[in-house]
């Protein structure tokens, strides 16, 4: 049989995309090969036979079934899965063919599927999360190991673990409260009798199969096993320890984050709501979570009162709730007998230990942090100066604060590629680069179960062109904290700039599941989309990043592009305008070029290429986007390239006119991306993309 002939199909309506897209990430990380549509083909005789050639030639046929098939009465997908049942009565009855997925509660006896498929187990993967078992399975299916992958290639990363308690920003004594609650909470969100994980769901579902949807469409399912901790309320009579009640809420939202199996919004969208009157089902169908904890702080003197609870967001229904008055002299003695009544009046058993060790942190440097990352996400000079003002003063009370270490040393990087050339080819290795690696490493060492701290490690990897590296460090930083949604939208931009596409995209999805009310990774997401050809989600995940932020420059200067892929060029131009008019860096302002050229407006391109030309950097990515890839080679030089420009180096279409020089081949030796540049087009090369006209 040949490699070709060994690979998988995957069959599945365009509402589950995302679980499709998991599953694909999955099994290509092992190096099985996967015929996967998504979208990126178009319509017409060729791509229908191309389709069908396909299920005639796979080795295995993998069907996704859900709510969302059982409603679809007419599909493409139906088609496919109609050729794959007919293909099996030509197949001996000892060679497995089928391999039907269920990723919702949907019931075997109750789907609407071929006869054919029910003559074979089937396997559940909730909401497309996919088991190392499963990938064995398909594996020992296609007749052994297939996991030889390319050299460079991220490996898998490990099952998750439950790290060591996390650092507090509170006293000890609320840190073992804090225990308490999180006991409860897991046992009955984690490991409660019948609890159904029927995976979650997403809010920007990518458009998967552009066809016509003849049936109402399901509406998604929400994973049992996810819960947003909202910002306690402050209770205390004088107002002024609100960083105390945010403290709270944020360790209780560290700690259930780093619990195997429970999806746990962040903080930037959990703490999205503060302040604001909403009901509770508003706010979990925003953050797409099942429960919500809400709870109050009262602090007098040395005793606080905090008080808890659980509310199903189904029906509003306070599943648990309590308050405890407690002092530091006699809140051990009654911590096991706490514990144990939770649990007795849910009906549960423990577990996990009631008893995490806790580290002290100063508390105010403990808000000092957090507003100093809330200040680093606006991505501003501004933002920047703030953030490092705001950390340098936590480090101030607590110098071995490994979470403000590594903050700062974001601080120092970002600011750092936008403003002074860190990134650049040509920086690697350099002073400041050293500097900022010394910091994070600093971090790492004071705590090596920090997710945050090997999460800025691998972006400063990644900045000093260790693309490899870097994908590693963010898959240690998720293995240490699954839900850390900053993780997973690094690990998704490292993998795009190394030509892993699918699976670069599933971690940018993942963290708009995990944080969907962040600017900053609504409009990294949007990158991967129109990677995609996805102008319509990426504009969508755009503009909701300009409503959350809407000084934004980035998702501005992007918007620009979505409204361009989509062929609206006459609002496209209208924002470039706008962006133009409010400034912004020439980084951006380049790109904006191609919307211009695209909407005829070759004039005030020009303009726009003469005003950012002098800034060498820049030239590259102007005369790219002019359509003047040979000038572009001859005017940028390999140590002057940027990790912004290596995008274009992969797959952009103007550049397709001299990939095969050979002064282009030797640059992408040069920059160590002549791999990513193979992968990168082999996967566009399978997925011919539609284009938006040009205006004449």
């Amino acid at each position: 049989m040949s490699e070709s002939a060994k690979a998988v199909f995957l069959s599945y309506a365009s509402q589950d995309g995302v679980a499709a897209l998991r599953i694909c990430a999955a099994l290509r990380a092992s190096g099985i090969e996967v015929w996967f549509d998504q979208d990126a083909l178009v319509g017409g005789d060729a791509w229908d036979q191309k389709i069908r050639g396909q299920i005639g030639t796979c080795a295995l046929f993998v069907p996704v079934i859900s709510a969302n098939t059982q409603v679809r009465k007419e599909g493409y997908f139906r088609l496919e899965w109609k050729l794959a049942a007919q293909r099996t009565h030509m197949i001996s009855e000892s060679t497995a063919f089928l391999l039907p997925v269920v990723i919702d509660a949907t019931r075997d006896a109750e789907a609407d599927v071929p006869t054919e498929f029910r003559a074979v187990q089937w396997t559940r993967l909730p909401g497309g999360e996919t088991s190392a078992a499963f990938v064995a399975r398909v594996q020992k299916l296609l007749g052994g190991s297939s996991a030889q992958t390319a050299t460079n290639a991220p490996v898998p990363p490990p099952a998750p673990t439950v790290a060591p308690a996390a650092r507090t920003g509170l006293p000890h004594w609320v840190g073992i409260g804090l225990g308490v609650v999180v006991v409860t909470l897991i046992s009955f969100l984690v490991i409660r009798p019948g609890a159904k994980d029927v995976g979650p769901a997403a809010k920007l579902v990518p458009e998967a199969k552009p066809r016509p949807v003849t049936a109402p469409v399901a509406v998604p399912v929400v994973s049992e096993k996810s819960v947003a901790v909202l910002a306690f309320a402050d209770m205390s009579a004088d107002k002024g320890s609100e960083y105390f009640s945010d403290g709270i809420s944020e360790e209780l939202l560290n700690v259930l984050a780093k619990v195997p199996g429970l999806r746990v919004a962040a903080r930037t969208s959990a703490f999205f709501f503060k302040g604001k009157n909403l009901p509770v089902p508003e706010i979990a169908q925003k953050l797409n979570v099942a429960y919500v904890v809400e709870g109050s702080v009262q602090r007098a003197g040395e005793r606080v009162k905090i008080t808890a609870q659980l509310i199903k967001a189904a029906d509003g229904f306070h599943v648990w709730s309590d308050t405890f008055t407690r002092d530091a002299k006699d809140v051990f003695a009654v911590q096991e007998e706490i514990a144990g009544r939770i649990a007795k009046e849910l009906s549960l058993k423990l577990g996990v230990s009631s008893t995490a060790a806790t580290a002290a942190v100063n508390p105010e440097a403990y808000e000092l942090y957090l507003q100093g990352r809330q200040a680093w996400n606006l991505r501003t000079n501004e933002g920047y100066a703030r953030a490092e003002e705001l950390l340098n003063r936590a480090l101030t009370l607590q110098p071995d604060f490994a979470r403000a270490i590594s903050a700062l040393a974001d601080v120092w990087l970002n600011r750092g590629v936008e403003n002074r050339g860190i990134g650049r080819f040509d920086q690697r290795d350099s002073p400041e680069m050293k500097r900022i690696l010394a910091q994070i490493e600093r971090a790492v060492a004071l705590d090596p179960s920090s997710a945050e701290a090997h999460s800025s490690l691998g972006s400063a990897l990644e900045t000093n062109w260790r693309l490899f590296d870097a994908a590693q460090a963010q898959r240690r930083a998720i293995a240490l904290n699954p839900n850390y949604a900053t993780a997973h939208q690094r690990l998704g931009r490292t993998l795009l700039r190394n030509g892993y596409y699918d699976e670069g995209l599933a971690a940018l999805h993942r963290a708009t599941e995990l944080d969907p009310l962040s600017a900053r990774i609504l409009d990294n997401y949007a990158i991967g989309l129109r990677l995609f050809g996805r102008y319509t989600d990426a504009l969508t995940a755009d503009e909701r990043a300009l409503a959350l932020q809407p000084g934004s420059v980035q998702a501005g200067d992007w918007r620009a592009l979505d409204l361009s892929g989509l062929g609206r060029h006459d609002e496209a131009v209208a924002q470039v305008r706008k962006m133009i008019g409010i400034g912004g860096r020439s980084v951006y302002r380049a790109s904006l070029i191609s919307v211009l050229i695209k909407a005829g407006a070759r004039a005030e391109a020009e303009t726009l290429f003469r005003e950012i030309s002098a800034d060498g950097d820049q030239a590259f990515r102007s005369l790219v986007a002019m359509g003047r890839p040979k000038e572009a080679l001859d005017t940028m030089k390999a140590e002057r390239l940027a990790l912004s420009d290596v995008g274009l180096l992969l797959d952009s279409p103007d550049l397709d006119p001299v990939r095969q020089e050979p002064q282009f081949v030797q640059l992408l030796a040069t920059l160590g991306l002549t791999e990513a540049h193979a992968r990168a087009q082999k996967w566009r090369a399978a997925r011919p993309l539609p284009t938006a006209p040009t205006k004449k």
